[in-house]
């Protein structure tokens, strides 16, 4: 069965570190009128024939059909009953990523969609569109930055249907500004060939790594911090502490802290909040954490302090792991994104969306 194949490269592609973080990505299969997607919040490593979510793609169709309140809680709401409409019977229990309508628009046996570091550097970049026009010309869609949900699967039906009659074939290679990237093939080994060739074309004009190893930090400071934290947050936090050489770099005032200071793709804000704390004396860490929840409403996940580096925090091990590993994918895409102008976070309109956003929020709570 197909979807057995939807395991496997899915298991595959999510246990590499340098493609897939925490719960991102998400992957499909189509056959005899449904299609299997991912489960919302699921990770791709470990999922099984269970995480997957059927759909009847005739039901899917339809949605573009309909029309829809230009209010943003009003037409994601509706969307999201449409969408969950179109689940096959038995499936009930199940949520589907929320990029399911999009996997459904690709002419494609298979889809896969990830936000590797690599990509994003472009995707997330000033120069981003105008470099990739001149990697890969027509044969990849540029997708301008967009809200998620039901607006990003309109766009992206109405480009690929001009891409379609210009160009006399199905789109199979996407690239979403501030997002990441989708590719389609009818069998798994296309996938590869197709994903290999847009990360190898961007790798080839990356003219910087970043360092993520150890960098030499104030060892007392560092300790003094944690400590301050720990009496700060609950009792039941945990903390997660990594000195690299990037986190070091852009903690050493509050300039270099604007490179990663708004985040570059939604991932980063399900996982690690839309901003860090920014701390220079770690004495003053119980006042700025006090204002920066009375600004924010939440708490930061991740703090920032001069000399020492990044802390992660969270009240789960997994929590603060994610929040450290999805920050470290910040200071990647801001590395990779120098070679194409420098860095291009989203706006802060569509930040606040994101944070937001239901099915978002609903996607943070399944992998805590």
């Amino acid at each position: 069965m197909v979807v057995d194949e939807l395991v496997r490269f899915s298991n595959f592609y999510g246990s590499n570190e340098e493609l897939v973080l925490a719960g991102g990505g998400n992957t499909s299969a189509k056959e005899d009128g449904v299609m299997y997607i991912k489960g919302s919040g699921t990770s791709l490593s470990t999922i099984t024939k269970d995480g997957f979510v059927k759909m009847n793609r005739a039901k899917l169709r339809d949605i573009f059909t309909k029309t829809y309140p230009d209010n943003d809680k009003e037409r994601e709401a509706l969307f999201l009953e449409d969408l969950s409409a179109a689940k096959e019977p038995g499936e009930e229990s199940k949520r589907p990523s929320v990029e399911t309508t999009l996997h459904s628009l690709f002419e494609y046996t298979f889809v896969l969609h990830l936000h590797p570091a690599l990509v994003n550097g472009l995707t997330c970049s000033q120069n981003g569109k105008e470099k990739a026009r001149e990697l890969f010309g027509d044969s990849v869609i540029w997708v301008d930055v967009c809200k998620p949900g039901y607006v990003l699967s309109k766009i992206c039906f109405d480009l690929m249907e001009e891409y379609k009659k210009k160009m006399g074939k199905s789109a199979d290679m996407i690239l979403l500004e501030n997002h990441g990237v989708f590719v389609a093939g009818n069998t798994v080994e296309e996938l590869g060939e197709k994903l290999g060739l847009i990360t190898s074309k961007i790798r080839n004009e990356i003219k910087r790594e970043p360092d993520l190893s150890s960098g030499e930090f104030d060892g007392d400071k560092s300790m003094s911090t944690f400590n301050v934290l720990n009496d700060t947050f609950s009792d039941e936090s945990v903390i997660t502490y990594d000195p690299s050489v990037e986190s070091l770099n852009v903690a050493k005032s509050k300039d270099t802290v604007e490179k990663i200071y708004k985040p570059f793709n939604p991932d980063q804000i399900v996982y690690c909040k839309p901003y860090p704390l920014y701390i220079e004396d770690e004495k003053t860490i119980p006042e700025k954490v006090e204002e920066y929840k009375t600004q924010n409403g939440f708490l930061p996940k991740l703090i920032l302090v001069k000399d020492c580096g990044a802390y992660a925090v969270d009240v789960s091990e997994k929590g603060s792991e994610n929040a450290s590993m999805l920050f470290n994918d910040a200071l990647k895409i801001a590395c990779y994104a120098e070679s194409f102008g420098g860095g291009k976070p989203m706006t802060d309109e569509l930040t606040d969306f994101i944070v937001n956003w239901e099915a978002e929020a609903y996607r943070s709570k399944q992998v805590k």
